[in-house]
């Protein structure tokens, strides 16, 4: 198991992960895309339909599992949203 000594101020980097700095790219924009859903000016399921998602795909992204997307595509996904709110 890896120690985690607290310096690091990405838990990625924490943990050793190789592509430390993309996956906190992936986490900062889904913070992002979290935080346009709590304001209620966009509820999930409207969000997910204007992704191109399913409400269940965006609830796992906005968990983390977000692995598998690339940094350009949660980009889009924000983009996307913040396009919509204006």
């Amino acid at each position: 198991m890896n120690e985690i000594d607290g310096s690091n101020s990405c838990v990625y980097e924490a943990l050793g992960y190789p592509d430390a700095g993309e996956m906190r790219a992936k986490a900062e924009y889904v913070m992002k895309i979290g935080m346009l859903l709590e304001t209620g000016q966009l509820g999930k399921a409207e969000a997910a339909q204007r992704l191109g998602l399913s409400r269940e795909d965006l609830s796992e992204i906005l968990s983390g599992k977000f692995r598998d997307l690339t940094v350009a595509k949660i980009s889009e996904y924000l983009e996307l949203l913040q396009g919509e709110r204006s």
